[in-house]
């Protein structure tokens, strides 16, 4: 009898479970393919959505407050002057030196004014203010709208009938393209007078010579370059921190997770539309 009583009340015998299979080397290709496919498609509607909100725009017809764009068009310009302007004048300095050590073995280093103006109006402005946008503004988007989805807040814009991409993107998207073309402007003219302190503190050229050299190195088309290279720019950052806000999880961890998707995405995205169109304008001839 104790024997029976012992053998009632103790645990049941737990079948082992069958570890399913791993999947194979094709399979998970298949999976990568599918995820990948549906992340273009995503990306394809909202690139759409900013268009058909941008279309709304121009008959009057877009759901969004004046007052949020100017306050985000004064976070992401007259507060990123300082930053992109000390980073310029860095990156006109370091491409400053680099070039005169090169150049002095051929007694040129007077040159390194047109190597100078010429790299920084045509691409290094646009790239280090790209990147330091994408770091800056571009992780703010993302973790603003990431926040607002947590918080079901776009949620609540939808259920009143306001667009989010009206209400959000679109201002964010406006700001950055109009500020991006003055910053890089900025960060062009500060490159080139991080080049002159290096050639006239260090090099012994005269400041004459290097305004001379300088003036006659600027070139329209390579400043045009320059300035379309920063719009697109802030097309990517602007669409890269809006999307991963938008399509946040609803968890802490998904805000911190889509404001680093964002910087990445930026700036690798920027890397490749560089290649691009660098390509496009050296078969131009421009």
């Amino acid at each position: 009898m104790e024997r029976l009583l012992r053998l009632a009340f103790q645990t049941p015998f737990k079948e082992q479970e069958v570890s399913s299979p791993k999947n194979s080397f094709l399979e998970s290709i298949g999976e990568w393919g599918i995820g990948f496919c549906r992340a273009v498609k995503k990306g394809n509607i909202f690139i759409h959505q900013c268009l058909s909100s941008w279309r709304r725009q121009l008959t009057g017809r877009a759901v969004y407050r004046s007052k949020d764009f100017w306050l985000i068009l004064s976070d992401c310009g007259p507060k990123s002057i300082l930053i992109v302007s000390l980073i310029s004048f860095m990156v006109g300095l370091i491409l400053a030196f680099v070039g005169a050590i090169q150049l002095k073995t051929f007694g040129a280093q007077i040159y390194v004014a047109s190597l100078v103006t010429i790299g920084m109006t045509r691409i290094m402005g646009a790239v280090m203010t790209g990147i330091i946008m994408a770091g800056r503004t571009g992780a703010s988007y993302a973790a603003t709208i990431g926040t607002m989805q947590v918080n079901e807040e776009l949620d609540a814009l939808q259920t009143m009938g306001i667009s989010c991409t009206d209400f959000l993107v679109l201002p964010r998207i406006n700001a950055l393209l109009l500020s991006m073309p003055i910053l890089v402007l900025l960060a062009d003219f500060m490159g080139i007078l991080g080049g002159c302190f290096v050639c006239v503190a260090f090099w012994d050229i005269p400041l004459s010579e290097y305004i001379k050299f300088t003036i006659n190195s600027f070139y329209l088309k390579h400043f045009l370059v320059g300035v379309f290279h920063g719009i697109v720019f802030g097309y990517i950052i602007a669409l890269c921190g809006c999307y991963f806000g938008v399509n946040c999880g609803r968890n802490a961890d998904s805000v911190g997770a889509a404001t680093t998707h964002a910087v990445v995405y930026s700036i690798v995205w920027m890397i490749v539309m560089t290649g691009l169109l660098t390509v496009i304008f050296q078969g131009l001839g421009i």
